[in-house]
């Protein structure tokens, strides 16, 4: 599994995030966002990262930790994406998330 988790890590810091959510996100997957619903099949999330996705013209992303623990694993990066209209957005976030067969079928993100 931690060759899949790594390969995430690395798609996520190339801004790929489209392809690793096709690649890793189970299609039951069920994503929070700071508690709030987000997504409930990966095909849902997929088109709801769409257009923030194809906004932003610079991908900036650094892992600051990560703790895996069995199926469980915490994931938290510094994002500063610059955008379109060349605003920078800067955030820190925390992915935690549940792998089943190399697959996440459930994530929550907190922003930090």
């Amino acid at each position: 599994m931690h060759e899949f988790i790594e390969d995430y890590i690395q798609m996520n810091q190339q801004g790929l995030v489209l392809e690793l959510c096709e690649k890793y996100y189970d299609d039951n997957v069920v994503m929070l966002s700071n508690g709030v619903l987000f997504a409930e099949s990966m095909k849902q999330a997929y088109d709801k990262q769409k257009g923030y996705v194809q906004s932003v013209s610079e991908f900036n992303v650094k892992l600051i930790s990560k703790v895996v623990n069995k199926s469980i694993v915490e994931l938290t990066f510094h994002y500063k994406m610059t955008g379109a209209d060349f605003k920078v957005n800067e955030y820190c976030g925390k992915h935690i998330q549940t792998w089943v067969n190399n697959k996440i079928v459930r994530e929550e993100y907190l922003s930090i």
